[in-house]
């Protein structure tokens, strides 16, 4: 499964792809740390830990839980990031959750706006989701900017534990419908 736009295109994880999912986690460890709710033990930044994720992405694929790709570009098939959706139960109710990573080498060039676009036709036409949520730091404009462009609107504000610590996040939402 791939989905292509202008510059980049999306597809699904497979388990040849953990040395380069292994390199862009590394290369960008300490930006993702500042974001992530995960916690990332040594193993976690092993090529046996990536595989790992892979393994475990790809089943909660198949169940229907998780849609994790990587993203990459047209003209050199570089990985340049990644993009997921998953789903969280809050307070009983199930969500879906997009989160994404863009390598600190290829920020704000707009790759990860082609992509989230990319992973919203997947989620439209591929699936059952009909709600979409997601949340940044408020400094981190980056972010938000991909998320309004994207269609995303504000819908309040939540903490999010990062690292041990809550941070209040600004929360988004678009609907597929």
């Amino acid at each position: 499964m791939k989905y292509s736009a202008e510059r980049i295109y999306v597809r699904f994880w497979n388990v040849e792809d953990a040395s380069l999912l292994l390199d862009l986690q590394i290369r960008n460890r300490t930006e993702i740390e500042k974001i992530t709710a995960s916690n990332r033990d040594d193993f976690f930044y092993s090529l046996e830990g990536q595989r790992s994720l892979i393994e475990s992405w790809n089943k909660k694929r198949e169940e229907g839980k998780r849609y994790s790709f990587g993203l990459f570009l047209h003209t050199t098939n570089e990985l340049i990031g990644e993009i997921s959706l998953f789903e969280i139960i809050l307070h009983s109710t199930p969500k879906w959750i997009v989160g994404y990573v863009t390598d600190i080498l290829h920020q704000g060039k707009g790759y990860m706006s082609e992509a989230l676009q990319c992973v919203l036709e997947f989620a439209k036409h591929e699936t059952e989701i009909t709600r979409i949520e997601a949340g940044a730091v408020p400094e981190n404009t980056g972010s938000i900017r991909v998320l309004q462009k994207a269609g995303f609107k504000e819908n309040g504000s939540q903490p999010v534990p990062i690292q041990g610590t809550l941070k209040e996040h600004t929360m988004f939402a678009v609907d597929l419908l």
